[in-house]
């Protein structure tokens, strides 16, 4: 099997730090798997509705992982050059700022979408601003876009249309988790994962060539120095 005409489907929520994991690592990997003919899609859905569209609702994180939790999510930013940290406000809803990120990948170029769906995870993840309200999106978004348009943006994102636009792309993705990935191969066949962690399971099922994790011996890690 080849990877030439495989498909990678991404879909990520705007706080979700797990999404903000992925949609970083799925634009470092891109131009690779581009390179060997997959395509790559990144679509902003609604995990909360997702999860209980499933029967998979959100549940406080129990006490005996929080502490897990907090390790897991930094290290993980650490690896990936992120800050993470967790907001004050927490949880929050992210339906308005997935509306205003699927208003922008649909109607805007992508380095548009790609360079607003991270702000709002630095927004959050990272400054703690609540993007669930109009004046955290307004923060979030300075610098990609004046003031004026992303009050346009806002109107633009709760019309009938765009909040239908919402819906379907996020019942249509069948997921419990986020980030939710999809990807088919050459041959026609779809596998689905949750998580960021799952990467390996995903390139090989794609065909595409790739190095697991492994140790550097000491000797080589010593040339380095």
């Amino acid at each position: 099997m080849r990877p030439e005409g495989g498909k990678l489907t991404i879909y990520v929520d705007c706080v979700s730090p797990y999404s903000w994991f992925g949609f970083t690592n799925i634009i470092r990997h891109r131009p690779l798997l581009n390179a060997y003919g997959v395509s790559v899609d990144i679509i902003p859905f609604f995990l909360g509705a997702a999860r209980d569209g499933v029967g998979n609702p959100f549940t406080p994180t129990p006490k005996a992982k929080e502490a897990f939790a907090k390790q897991d999510s930094e290290m993980t930013g650490e690896l990936l050059g992120l800050k993470v940290v967790r907001p004050k406000e927490f949880p929050i809803l992210s339906l308005f700022a997935v509306r205003v990120a699927t208003w922008i990948k649909d109607h805007y170029p992508p380095e548009k979408f790609e360079a607003a769906f991270p702000a709002f995870s630095t927004a959050y993840w990272s400054n703690g601003i609540n993007i669930s309200k109009p004046e955290g999106i307004i923060k979030a978004l300075e610098g990609i876009f004046p003031e004026e348009e992303i009050k346009e943006i806002m109107k633009k994102a709760v019309t009938p249309e765009n909040k239908q636009r919402v819906i379907d792309l996020t019942m249509g993705a069948g997921a419990f988790g986020a980030p939710w990935i999809v990807a088919v191969n050459s041959e026609g066949q779809r596998r689905d994962w949750f998580g960021n962690d799952r990467w390996d399971q995903v390139f090989y099922h794609l065909a595409v060539p790739f190095t697991p994790v492994k140790i550097v011996p000491p000797e080589e890690a010593k040339a380095k120095l």
